[in-house]
């Protein structure tokens, strides 16, 4: 009769741990505009390199960010929505939060250029794929080894064994695009395929520390309400 009793039914959660990294996709509109703007900043020789931790030879600032604001607002509050279901928290983050996006710059890889492993000083980081052309991708699928491969983004967090994971790493798709903790370490593989690997980064802060505001910087609002036109906040003395 024992052998034939029902297993016991025992209830299991299983906690979220470590940093939250949302993934989803751009639209078509928001992508060519990065694509169009990020091309005259090449034009224009923006180069953002002098405050970029990667070894890449071409990194552009954009300017005009207000441009952006209504898809980073959004993206922001989609942000939030996932930090709630990711802490399995019943607490909504407040109405009147208030985001500034402090840098946002395209980067051309090219064969043999990486991101070391690094992080950012803000409080919200993000990564945008513009462009993954087909020798990369037939580079990452002949790949043979145990990561992502060529061209993938790694984030890293923590120490442990085998038994935790300590990373997470992706080989990206064009329109994809990430949100992390600007904390959380990161760093993108080289390849050897001769072409560009285009991707847009930036970085939102959600206070304005005094103490790395340049007199003459002018940061914009992430504000999404309807009918208004982004806000500027200029921090000149």
């Amino acid at each position: 009769m024992d052998e034939k009793k029902a297993p016991p039914k025992i209830p299991v959660n299983i906690l979220n741990w470590g940093p939250c990294v949302m993934h989803f996709k751009i639209s078509d509109e928001f992508h060519k505009m990065l694509v169009e703007d990020g091309a005259e900043m090449r034009n224009q020789n923006r180069d953002y390199r002098m405050k970029l931790a990667g070894h890449i030879r071409e990194e552009y600032s954009y300017s005009d960010l207000n441009k952006y604001v209504p898809y980073l607002s959004r993206t922001m509050k989609l942000y939030e929505e996932a930090v709630k279901l990711w802490r399995n928290s019943k607490v909504s983050a407040p109405d009147d939060n208030k985001y500034f996006l402090k840098s946002l710059w395209i980067n051309y890889q090219k064969e043999n250029e990486y991101n070391p492993p690094h992080n950012h000083s803000e409080r919200y980081s993000f990564v945008i794929y513009l462009d993954i052309p087909e020798a990369l991708q037939e580079e990452n699928k002949n790949y043979v080894g145990t990561s992502t491969g060529p061209g993938s983004i790694v984030f890293t967090y923590g120490e442990g064994n085998s038994e935790y994971i300590t990373f997470q790493s992706y080989f990206p798709a064009v329109r994809d695009m990430f949100v992390f903790p600007s904390t959380l370490t990161h760093y993108v593989a080289p390849f050897q395929a001769k072409c560009e690997r285009i991707s847009v980064s930036g970085n939102v802060l959600t206070d304005i520390p005094l103490n790395i505001v340049p007199e003459d910087m002018e940061i914009t609002v992430l504000e999404d309400k309807p009918g208004a036109a982004p806000a500027k906040l200029g921090l000149k003395s």
